[in-house]
This record gives structure tokens, sequence and C-alpha cells, in this order.
């Protein structure tokens, strides 16, 4: 059976009896693992942020928190911003850029970026001598890790998934505020250890729900999101023997729940023999850290 973890705010007293009742607080500090492992910092259309960490690294991805924010989380599962790498983001939209200029200058952190995201993002004059530009189509090294990125139908100026390698030849991908499943990014992301998919949101609750009609059409075209149908679907391609663990990311909180996604998600991976575990990211709360074991 599949292992599930939800980590959803707020948690509901089933969400909580899922995950075993208690309440989390601050965290001890965490020792740098030898092997890949990522912890979501925070998921969902108010904020994304999510750190990857090796033996060689620790890379923010996201920073779509206040700078504060990020610094806050960061501490609630054992780390500083002295101990991230670099910074990289996806695309320019608030939510997953919001802190990143006052992040990158306050600690003196690389940020890395597309020339369309950085256009998009109109970042003052202090920071760009912090700023590296890469290209969508072109493999690059940050923060002790080798980067694979790959555009995403997205209406952002250059989104891009990414597939992050470590020294071992650990890979984790992260496709998320995409619309649809294009060919390129379900090819790109063949052979990882750790999925990142968007679950945005159910399409009954999105046609149903309290977004003007325009919204509606925007979140479900193929420059939207994509929804949890459409994500489980094309679970199938992406599986393998080594694939160890499925995050759900992105999750809507007006037309989504945790459970519903993750119900979805884990028929699926049962329905295919998939071991892999199962990890519903959340809003408020990191997840556990994830380990390539």
């Amino acid at each position: 059976m599949t292992q599930l973890e939800l980590f959803q705010d707020p948690p509901s007293e089933t969400l909580r009896e899922v995950v075993g009742g208690s309440e989390r607080g601050l965290r001890p500090p965490v020792p740098s693992a030898s092997g890949m492992r990522v912890v979501v910092l925070g998921s969902g259309s108010q904020g994304n942020a999510l750190v990857v960490e090796s033996e060689h690294g620790r890379l923010l991805v996201d920073a779509g928190f206040s700078g504060r924010e990020i610094a806050r989380r960061l501490a609630r599962v054992g780390l500083e911003p002295s101990d991230l790498s670099a910074l990289l983001l996806t695309h320019e939209h608030g939510d997953h850029s919001r802190g990143a200029a006052a992040f990158a200058r306050r600690h003196g952190i690389r940020l890395h970026a597309t020339r369309g995201t950085l256009a998009g993002m109109k970042l003052p004059q202090k920071v760009r001598g912090l700023i590296s530009e890469f290209r969508s189509d072109r493999e690059f090294e940050a923060g002790g890790f080798r980067i694979e990125p790959f555009g995403i139908p997205h209406d952002a100026r250059e989104p891009v998934g990414l597939v992050i390698e470590d020294s071992r030849g650990c890979r984790l991908g992260l496709a998320a505020d995409l619309g649809c499943r294009s060919r390129l990014a379900w090819t790109r992301l063949q052979g990882l250890h750790i999925l990142i998919l968007e679950t945005n949101h159910d399409l009954d609750m999105l046609r149903d729900g309290p977004y003007p009609w325009s919204l509606k059409q925007r979140v479900a075209s193929r420059h939207g999101h994509l929804s949890n149908v459409d994500a489980v679907a094309g679970l199938e391609e992406l599986m393998h023997d080594d694939l160890q663990a499925v995050v759900l990311y992105h999750l809507s909180q007006t037309n989504n729940r945790p459970a519903l996604a993750a119900a979805l998600a884990g028929e699926e991976l049962d329905r295919l023999g998939s071991r892999s575990r199962l990890t519903v990211s959340g809003q408020s709360e990191p997840t556990e850290w994830i380990e390539v074991i």
C-alpha cells in the first residue's frame, strides 16, 4: 500500500488522524544528509517554496513568501538562510517570487532565473550583482546540483519545470504551474527518484466554485493549472521501480481538498503496484523531509 502523509492547513481531525494526531512545533536542527532529500516549506496560491539538499549543497526553489517568512519556515525544518547555496526561480508570479529579491539581497544568495522571469520581476539594482540568468533549454550548475530546466505551458513570461540531480545521480523533478501534460515535460520527468507534481484543482469544485468565469477559464486552460485528474492520469508514464516519493503540490485552497487529491493519486499508485511514498503539501506548514534512500 502507498504510504501517505498529508500536510494541509488547517488540518481537520480526520487529517490529523492520518498523520499521527500531533501538532508539529519547531524541529531541532537536522544534520546534512549524504543523499538527496527535499522539504516543501509551503505550497499553494499564497506562496510556494521548497529546499533540495544533498551532500554538496542546499537549493531553495522559489521564494513565494516574504523573506522573514522564508527564514521562519527554514527554522522549522532545522535550517538557516546561511545554509542555502543558491535560490532558483521557476517563474515571476508573486506566489513563487514574492520574497526572492529581498531574501537574496539580505543573505547574499545567488539568484538563478530565466531572462523572461527576470524581465517580469523588475528587480532592484541592488540585486543585480547576485543574478545568474539561465536558458530554459540548457543545463547548468547551481548550489551543488546539476539543473535541467524545461519549458512548461503556463501564462508567465518564461516558466520552467526542473530536474535537479546531485553528484550521486539522485534525481528530483518539479512540474508545477502548468496547464497540461506537455510532451516535453513528461519526457524530461522520466527516471526520477522524487516527483513533485501540481494537483491544483478538482474540476467539479472549480466549475461550481466562487471564482468568476474568466478566472475559471484561465485556471482550466492549457496555460493554467493542472487538475487532480490530469496529474494523476500522467503518473503511469512516469512510474518506474526507483521512484521513491510523489509529492502533490500547489493545491488550491478554494478549488481542491487534500483528501480528494490524495485519494485519486493513492488509488492510481496502488493500481500501478507502486511503493512510492505519497505526500500532500500544504500552504501553512512545511512537510517532513523526504529522502532518497
